[in-house]
Formats: structure tokens, sequence, C-alpha cells
């Protein structure tokens, strides 16, 4: 019965109306509401475990990724555009980043001691670790910042109130605490990454109110794990297909070190295939055009590509006798991706060597 004594019979259609409004209405994601359970389909990992009380608000995880670990402290002021950490771990393997939120009335102290005990008792040794000014200036800045993409603990499929929650938490810390942990085993080191502090103020209006009083932490893990080798050969057959129809083809089976220009020995058949249908297209000049992902600057992207993709080059001439007349090695860095940069499948996209026609 309505207020004004007209019943929803009679009303009918207008009542059915104003009832799914009203669900709609209570229903409605909040910032509060994202507080009060975890993120559906996550859970703590075995090597943490969580801060009785706190709710997940955000994980991701990947079967094998590369993660940079902080391992000394911040380097300049927050304005400063050379910030930067004195030394960092960059580790490989499954990666498991989750970001927690405590209860409102706890310290950092607390929050993150209890953390830091989980961890060491699993046989976890603190490689450094830091608080407050301890960090450096900068440290907040760097760590994590809404602006920064490749910092964020971001999903592919988060409603939109749940991204403005991952935007805003970390924006403004007191008290702030870090430690990076290492075990090394029969399989290869780990690595965990604590990070966490006191949410007071910050810019982001009702999402930093909810987050205010509370102790947000970011766990980062990184287990050994050999990454699986699922990038196809491009025979020479199909190479000439690619070309005659787009103008390019491209590679995903050429594999550099890390940050570097050497070609890995696993990339040997793709290299064949290359040299094979150059060998049977000896009139064909081609550029030899390296690609990354956005992690990093331009201008540093722009130079690796380069270095990787004049490396291929000099592969071909080396060891499969190509005339270098007929190879020109350029690099584009992050300038044409063929994916969105925001997540890693992506990012895995836009490191690639093409071959493209002159």
């Amino acid at each position: 019965m309505l207020r004004s004594g007209i019943s929803c019979a009679r009303l009918g259609a207008l009542c059915l109306v104003l009832a799914t409004s009203l669900g709609t209405a209570q229903a409605q994601v909040t910032p509060e509401s994202l507080l009060r359970a975890d993120l559906r389909g996550t859970a703590d990992h075995p090597l943490t475990g969580r801060y009785t009380g706190s709710v997940i608000l955000a994980q991701t995880g990947k079967a094998f990724d590369e993660l940079k670990l902080p391992s000394g402290r911040a380097e300049g002021q927050s304005y400063d555009n050379n910030k930067k950490f004195s030394a960092q771990v960059t580790a490989q393997g499954k990666v498991t980043r989750t970001i927690y939120i405590a209860p409102q009335g706890r310290s950092s102290l607390e929050v993150m001691t209890n953390f830091t005990d989980a961890v060491a008792a699993k046989g976890f040794e603190p490689v450094y670790r830091c608080t407050a000014a301890e960090c450096g200036d900068s440290f907040v800045t760097l760590k994590y910042r809404w602006d920064l993409n490749e910092a964020k603990v971001l999903g592919e499929n988060y409603e939109h109130q749940r991204r403005l929650m991952v935007d805003a938490v970390f924006d403004q810390l007191v008290d702030i605490r870090y430690t990076l942990f290492k075990k090394t085993g029969a399989d290869g080191d780990s690595y965990v990454g604590l990070y966490g502090g006191l949410h007071r103020g910050g810019g982001f209006g009702n999402n930093s109110a909810a987050l205010s009083d509370r102790v947000g932490v970011v766990v980062e893990i990184v287990e050994p794990r050999a990454m699986d080798r699922r990038m196809e050969v491009v025979s020479a057959a199909e190479i000439g297909s690619k070309v005659m129809a787009d103008g390019k083809a491209i590679f995903y089976g050429i594999q550099f070190d890390f940050d570097k220009a050497d070609i890995k020995p696993e990339s040997e058949p793709q290299l064949g295939e290359m040299a094979k249908f150059l060998t049977a297209n000896p009139a064909a000049k081609v550029f030899i055009v390296g690609h990354t992902d956005n992690k990093g600057t331009v201008d540093y992207n722009l130079g690796l590509s380069g270095r990787r993709a004049d490396a291929v080059a000099k592969a071909l001439v080396a060891r499969h006798k190509i005339a270098a007349a007929r190879l020109t090695p350029r690099g584009l860095g992050p300038l044409s991706p063929v994916a969105s940069n925001r997540e890693e499948d992506g990012r895995t996209k836009n490191r690639r060597v093409e071959m493209v026609e002159q």
C-alpha cells in the first residue's frame, strides 16, 4: 500500500516501475559498500593471509609476469622529474597483487606488523625496510599513484566505482611502511613486497572519505615459475602471404633478455624462417621494426626497440648470409601498439618485431 492509500493493484505498471527503481537504488554500488566485502573471486595468498576485519578491494594474478620492487629508499622530491628509487629488484614468475583495506581505528604499525610477522614466519628474510621519512620524500609518489598505470592493481572487468576507489587508494597517507622480503628455494627466489599506510585526506571526494582512518596495504608476491613457451613460429610461406596481404609480418617468436637487445637462443627458429623468405625472394628489401610496450619513457623505449631491430638485422646477416643492404632496422618503441597497454595481455602483444616491405 502506498502512503496515499492507493493500492499497487490499482496503479499496475506504474507501481512496478517504482518498485524496480527503489530496488535499483538500494543495490547501488557506493564507496562504503566496496569496503564491506571482498571483491568476488578473490582470496588470500597462503604466504600472508590477512589482517582480521580487512577486505580485498582489488586483486590481480598473472601466471608469468615481471615486477619491479623497491629495494632502496626513494631519491628526490615528489615534484622532481628525476626522482627514482635508489635500488630495485626485477623479479619474474607468478605474480599476485592484492590491495587490502583494514577496519577503521587501527594503526599502520599494528596492521603492517601483522603482515610482516606472517611473512617472516614462512622463512622469508627482509631485503629492505623503511618507515615514514626513512623511505624518502618521493616514495609514495613512485610506489603507487592514480596516474601511474603500471602500479595500479586494476582488473579488466571492474565496475566504474571500484575503478575510482583503486585510483583513490594510497592517494594521501600518513605513517607509511614498506618491507621487501626474499626467500631462496630450490626453484629460485620468491619475493614479497608489503607497502601500506593510514589514509588521511585525499583528492577523490567520497572515495577518499570512505578510506579515511583506514590502513591500506598492497601485497605483491612473485613466485618462481618458468614462462610457458607458446609463441608460434611464422613460417616462410606465411611470411610471404602476410607481406603480400598486409605489407608486413609480425613476429613474437624473437625473444630478448629483459631490458636488453641480446637475442635469446630460442629465437633461432623464427630467424631461420625469416631468412628462408628473404632467400626465396632475392629482390625483396624490408624494414626490420622493433616495438615495445609503454613501460618506461618514450625516448628510452625508442632506443631499446631500435637496438633490438638492429640486433635482428645483424643476426640475419651474420648467421644466414642475408645482404645487409636489403635490411633497414628501425625502432618505434610504444608508438604503434596493436593492443591497449592497460593490461599485461595487451603489453605482451605490443612487444614484437615486424618485417615491413619497403
